[in-house]
């Protein structure tokens, strides 16, 4: 039964990704118009209609991911007090997805930034002083992790040029004051260059993960 309910669950979750893709055409265009004659007409009676699509689609990424993850986990045997962790958690954050900010604080993103380097600083010795004792094939898995770290480490950082003192994202006022439109485009395709090739040798250290585990089970 809970096999049966996690395929439902990740053929649901699949159907929001497909939603949040090409929602982006079907939905988008019409809520930008009817946003736009609300302001043309701000007395008008709301379009229910539009905004609750719109609002679907807003969450269907985050949505299909943690339905994907939630039905994968009842597929994978996940145990009761870990799997309703996962599931109170996820539901948590799509709360929270789009609460928001009470406004623009600076030393947030200092703070942020600073514990994002302690925890890469962590892995990366942790990774040069376990790496020696590890078997040849298992530091492949090991080193791609790290590339993609690397990356992903990479890509944090530019958002701190991108929304700070850069491009100004964060105050497009500044960004258009100082002509740094274009220097927003570098650094935001930077950060998604960044992100697919962490993602990517994330991928291929879970890709080797499982060739190692299928060569172990595999009858001598």
């Amino acid at each position: 039964m809970k096999k049966r309910v996690g395929w439902f669950l990740i053929v649901l979750g699949v159907l929001f990704v497909f939603n949040a893709v090409f929602g982006r055409y079907l939905v988008l265009p019409g809520f930008l118009a009817y946003q736009e004659a609300r302001v043309s007409a701000p007395m008008a009676p709301p379009d229910i209609w539009k905004v609750v699509r719109y609002m679907v689609w807003a969450f269907s990424y985050k949505t299909g991911l943690l339905s994907i993850l939630i039905g994968a986990s009842l597929r994978a045997g996940v145990e009761g007090g870990r799997f309703w962790l996962f599931a109170a958690g996820g539901l948590l954050y799509l709360a929270l997805a789009y609460a928001p900010a009470p406004g623009l604080y600076t030393p947030l993103f200092g703070i942020g930034g600073g514990l994002i380097t302690g925890f890469m600083g962590y892995i990366i010795w942790q990774w040069a002083t376990a790496r020696p004792q590890m078997d040849v094939p298992c530091r492949s898995v090991s080193d791609y992790r790290m590339i993609g770290y690397f990356f992903l480490v990479m890509a944090a950082y530019n958002l701190c040029p991108l929304c700070g003192v850069s491009a100004f994202a964060l105050t497009p006022e500044k960004m258009i004051r100082y002509g740094r439109q274009d220097m927003a485009v570098t650094f935001a395709s930077h950060v998604l260059i960044e992100m697919v090739l962490g993602w990517f040798f994330l991928f291929l250290s879970h890709r080797k993960e499982r060739s190692l585990q299928a060569d172990q089970n595999r009858p001598a």
